[in-house]
């Protein structure tokens, strides 16, 4: 029967209809349906007001609708207004896995619940592990949930009361005070951060975060964030007077040493696209180079920054301990193969003091014109095999504060042209020929004193240079497939594949020249590479119930590589030169180049293993190692570990660059009866130093996770609690993982 004119109508079904002419009620008995688009509601009884369009519904009263769904004794609804009132009441809301109960559940509107004498949890069962109760629960639609006289009980008894409570439902974003955490450190003492988020405007928010250590003093960082049309941004701003001392030294002469108690952090990246271009502009403002490790794990430190700009932005910040600190702006604009980009970048070196001998780029212009084809040759223009034409150009303009005396006292201009030609030929099918080659062309117009490292020398008027460099290789790929393989493997693919490559470059004496990059210095090379590479890849079918192959697995089981080199041309002469630390090579004599190697196995599915090894091919002694191993299971335990070795021969500077010989091992498993715990350490062989522990002991449920931690580095220890209510957020230490802070 359908009871209004409306769009959509109101439909009902039930066993038998009593119709009052006088009132225009109609009763409906037994197996009642109430329809309305995709609200439903059904009971026992119901009573239809016309002059209303309403009903009284009683006996096993369910209510469903697209966002929430609710049992009751009895019920009074407005059909065409959305309005209902039901007593005795649970509801449930699924898009947040809500469960609510009260006495009185008033549907308001559309947009509206209001409860007296509610429940609030998102567990599942008749005895809840946690539960909200409150006087007055009022459930908004768009967005949040507020509370008064509230009590907060676990499954056994009550454990604390609040006037008043707030809690997200539908949206992110919503004003209110964000989930405090809390803990103890060795070196900064008792810690706490109570996080306020603001909302100005759908496109834009702010955010306030006091962070209070007891042994450092109150620090305040705001996050600003937006996203517009036209381009999104995050800007974060951190202040500290600190309670300690933070003593360093600047490497100029003399070493003076700084005490630093005004501690402040400005980063930001942006993105806009206006007119076709794309400007990017990223800031990276420090007090000191000590203060991004300090408090690199707490909630207004250098993890969280550094997760948040590569989460929105793809692009990381400087590492937390470098101390070159790099803010840039630039505009860029492709236009089919040619490409615009011009910038300002700005670097502050913490370590030096007044930024002396620190380079400045600005700016910097590019124009690239990027592998068009040229009208000519064997094959047609739009062919990948024709000859194609590429042109870089760019134009840099320098400064450098080179000491106390003056603001400024290196300039310099620099236009740099770097033409090339590329062409590729596939040899009877069996091999394949890449040709490259190139000039560069470099004119200067220095101003000014050279930098300390070289006396202060005076600059000449005018310099220019011009290089050559070819490379010719030539590659190809031999393989096999073979009818068997491990496991349900049905087929293994065994491929070869020989690389050898020949590559010269012209350089002129370049002593003369300024240096302000690797633009600036190239060395003669006569270069001959060479290497083989071989890979094991195995084909698994997956099938589908009927046995069908639906798909096919592809699993590298085995790959060997070994890659190396012979140099031809000699650069004696220039080994013992002052400026020769400006090359990254330690290779300045004819003979052989380092000899790298590669093995990986992934023969099972949760087993898998590396080798990466270098070998000096002139001493016969290795250089460097990386080697990683992962073990896993299908209950979801793991174990891995990965060993660093890495001896330079790079030289950086007037000193080689250090050593390092660091071990890593992480190790997770599942336990029993939702019990997981974790461990994370790296170990600095060199230091005889353990530089980071991590232990997490956690128990999840299916509404709530509680876990501790314990945290140790060389100058800091810390244990903490995590809880994790499922629908409210998680309060306590914050969970810091050692993965999230691999840069030193």
């Amino acid at each position: 029967m359908q009871l209004t004119d409306a769009t959509p109508p109101v439909e009902v079904e039930a066993d038998r209809v009593l119709h009052d002419r006088e009132t225009g009620q109609l009763l409906f008995i037994g197996n009642v349906i109430l329809t309305r688009a995709d609200e439903i509601i059904t009971g026992d009884r119901a009573l239809w007001h016309e002059p209303t369009r309403s009903a009284e519904i009683s006996g096993s009263v369910t209510l469903k609708t697209a966002d929430f769904s609710a049992t009751a004794s009895r019920a009074a609804v407005n059909m065409d207004l959305k309005l209902a009132k039901i007593y005795d009441g649970h509801a449930f809301f699924p898009a947040r896995h809500y469960y609510v109960e009260g006495d009185v559940i008033e549907r308001q509107g559309p947009e509206t619940l209001y409860i007296n004498e509610a429940s609030f949890t998102t567990c599942d069962g008749t005895k809840p592990s946690w539960s909200l109760k409150a006087t007055n629960f009022l459930v908004n639609r768009d967005g949040v949930a507020t509370a008064s006289g509230v009590r907060f009980d676990n499954k056994y008894f009550p454990m604390f009361y609040l006037p008043y409570f707030m809690v997200p439902v539908q949206r992110e974003r919503q004003t209110g005070f964000l989930i405090p955490n809390g803990g103890n450190s060795s070196r900064d003492g008792f810690f706490m951060a109570a996080p306020f988020f603001l909302e100005l405007a759908e496109d834009y928010d702010l955010t306030f975060l006091p962070f209070y250590r007891s042994e450092r003093g109150l620090a305040m960082t705001i996050e600003g964030r937006y996203n517009l049309a036209s381009g999104q941004g995050i800007w974060l701003a951190t202040y500290l007077r600190d309670a300690k001392s933070n003593v360093y030294y600047y490497q100029n002469p003399g070493r003076p040493k700084r005490d630093s108690r005004e501690l402040y952090w400005l980063r930001a990246q942006n993105t806009w696209n206006a007119w076709d271009w794309d400007f990017n502009l990223d800031l990276d403002i420090v007090s000191d180079p000590l203060l991004l490790y300090a408090f690199r794990n707490d909630a207004d430190g250098f993890n969280y920054s550094q997760s948040l700009m590569t989460r929105y932005f793809g692009r990381t910040l400087n590492e937390e301990l470098d101390p070159t600190r790099l803010s840039t702006f630039f505009a860029q604009r492709a236009l089919s193969d040619m490409y615009f980009r011009g910038s300002l970048s700005y670097t502050d070196n913490l370590y030096r003091r007044n930024n002396i001998d620190t380079l400045q780029n600005i700016p910097s212009l590019q124009f690239n014109l990027i592998s068009r084809p040229l009208g000519f040759g064997p094959q047609m223009p739009s062919s990948p095999h024709g000859p194609r034409f590429s042109l870089d150009a760019q134009y840099d303009f320098f400064t450098r504060k080179s000491n106390n005396l003056s603001t400024v006292t290196e300039t310099g201009q620099r236009l740099s042209l770097t033409p090339s030609l590329y062409y590729n030929h596939d040899i009877a099918k069996l091999m394949k020929l890449e040709v490259d080659a190139g000039l560069q062309f470099s004119s200067y117009l220095p101003t000014g004193l050279r930098p300390a490292a070289k006396g202060y020398e005076r600059h000449r008027d005018f310099e220019s240079s011009i290089s050559a460099d070819f490379k010719a290789q030539l590659s190809t790929s031999l393989q096999r497939v073979y009818d068997v393989g491990l496991g349900n493997a049905v087929a293994t693919l065994h491929q070869v594949t020989p690389v050898l490559s020949l590559e010269i470059v012209e350089a002129p004496n370049q002593e003369t020249l300024p240096y302000w990059d690797m633009l600036d210095r190239r060395l003669n090379r006569r270069t001959l590479r060479y290497g083989i590479e071989n890979n094991f890849i195995s084909k698994t079918p997956v099938l589908n119930a009927k046995g069908e192959v639906i798909a096919n697995n592809y699993r590298q089981l085995i790959k060997i590589g070994v890659y190396s080199s012979y140099e031809f041309a000699s650069n004696l002469e220039l080994a013992e030169r002052d400026w020769a630390r400006y090359y990254t090579t330690g290779y300045f004599d004819r003979g052989v180049g380092p000899v790298d190697f590669e093995l990986s196995t992934n023969l099972l599915p949760n087993v898998s293993a590396r080798l990466l090894s270098s070998l000096d091919g002139r001493t016969g002694n290795f250089t460097s190692h990386e080697i990683s191993m992962r073990l896993a299971d299908n209950r979801g335990d793991s174990l891995s570990m990965i060993y660093d070795y890495d001896k330079p021969t790079i030289r950086q500077g007037p000193t080689q660059v250090n050593n390092l010989s660091q071990i890593r091992g992480d190790a997770s498993f599942n336990l029993t009866n939702g019990w997981t715990a974790s461990f994370s350490t790296r170990y600095d062989f060199n230091k005889n130093q353990e530089l980071e522990t991590y232990v997490t002991l956690k128990y999840s449920s299916q509404c709530y996770g509680v876990s501790v931690i314990y945290y140790d580095t060389y100058d800091d220890q810390r244990v903490g609690l995590v809880i994790d209510l499922l629908g409210l957020g998680s309060f306590g230490t914050p969970a810091t993982s050692l993965s999230s802070s691999d840069s030193n």
